[in-house]
Order: C-alpha cells, then sequence, then structure tokens
C-alpha cells in the first residue's frame, strides 16, 4: 500500500455541488466539501464511515449517533451500523472536542449506498445522507460520501454536503466556517483511525 500523504482540503463553495436528491441549487445554497486521501482500502474506509459504535474512538465532531426509530433495516444489520434507509441523529459538537452538550442535534436518513466495481479491481462507494430536521421548503441538506481508490491503492474519501432553501443563508452566516473546520477534522479523524487499524 502506498504511503504517501497529501494535505486534506476543506472549502465552503458558494457555487454550490448538486446533490442525488434535490439536483443543482441556486440562490442561497453553498456547499461545504472536504477532500483526503487514505492509505487504507475503500471498504475498511466505508466501514470507518458506517460503524458509529466507534466513533467516540475518532469523531470528536460527531462523538455520538442515536437511532431514534427501529426499522426492518436497522434490526437487520450489527448494532449502530448505518445502512439504506435507516434515520439517526448525529449529537455534534461544534467545537470539535468530542463532548456532545446535548443541544445540537442532526437528524438525517441514510437513503442509498452504492457499490461499484472499478476496472483496477478496487471498489468504489456512494453514501447519501438526506437532512430530515427541517421541512424541505425551509432548509435542505444533503450529505455525499465519494469513496474511490486510485491505481497506487491510495484510497480518496470526499464528502461534501449542500444547503439549500430560506434558511441555508442563515447557517452560512452563522456555522459555515465552523462547518469547514469541523469537516476537515472529521476526515483527519477518520483517517488516522482507519489507517491505524488497518496498518497496526
Amino acid at each position: 500500500m502506498a504511503q504517501s500523504r497529501k494535505e486534506s482540503q476543506a472549502d465552503l463553495l458558494r457555487s454550490p455541488l448538486p446533490t442525488p436528491q434535490w439536483g443543482s441549487q441556486s440562490g442561497s445554497a453553498f456547499t461545504v466539501r472536504a477532500v483526503v486521501t487514505i492509505n487504507a482500502s475503500p471498504t475498511d474506509v466505508l466501514n470507518t464511515l458506517l460503524d458509529t459504535t466507534q466513533y467516540p474512538a475518532w469523531n470528536n465532531f460527531v462523538p455520538k449517533v442515536d437511532f431514534p426509530t427501529l426499522s426492518p433495516s436497522t434490526t437487520s444489520l450489527p448494532k449502530g451500523r448505518l445502512g439504506p434507509d435507516i434515520l439517526f441523529m448525529e449529537h455534534v459538537d461544534m467545537f470539535g472536542h468530542g463532548k456532545p452538550s446535548g443541544l445540537v442535534k442532526i437528524k438525517l436518513l441514510m437513503t442509498t449506498l452504492k457499490e461499484t466495481d472499478e476496472h483496477n479491481g478496487s471498489k468504489s462507494y456512494e453514501a447519501l445522507w438526506l437532512g430530515k430536521g427541517y421541512p424541505a421548503w425551509a432548509l435542505r441538506s444533503e450529505r455525499v460520501h465519494a469513496i474511490s481508490c486510485d491505481n497506487d491503492g491510495v484510497t480518496t474519501y470526499d464528502v461534501w454536503e449542500t444547503f439549500s432553501g430560506p434558511l441555508a443563508q442563515l447557517v452560512r452566516f452563522f456555522v459555515g466556517t465552523t462547518l469547514v473546520k469541523r469537516f476537515k477534522q472529521w476526515n483527519e479523524e477518520l483517517r488516522d483511525y482507519t489507517e491505524a487499524r488497518c496498518h497496526n
């Protein structure tokens, strides 16, 4: 496995990226995006992302996840494992200290998980998380997790969330810069945890 590492990147994009559910957005819409390379397989990265029981061990932005309702999808997977059609609640620490106050909670629905066999023999994945905390007419958000591997065996983890609707401007004004920092932190901590598990 290649051991080269590029600096992780994170940005706030005022020209928002389209998402599968909401397509292209305009007006006050914006995107928070972070990209990092990881010396681990795409499957290992995916497992770190979906296993919320391990979030307290590495995730100082979202150190806790609850499942407010049980569904057939929830009960068919290991405890704490995210999958399609699962509704979950992120307990967020906007300071990135790993201490959920209980005041900031984000309700999300994992809508789909796509798996693709690539020409280099690896797999790529795309997981979609849809914001469910507000009516769609007020605030729409969708988080896309794209995981792919290059020919050198290095995985790229690219996550972006596009916000749109009348409340998007307020989100950008009050926490846009903080979200950029936290997305970058999420990526770096996911990278470090996954690499440590794979190579130790």
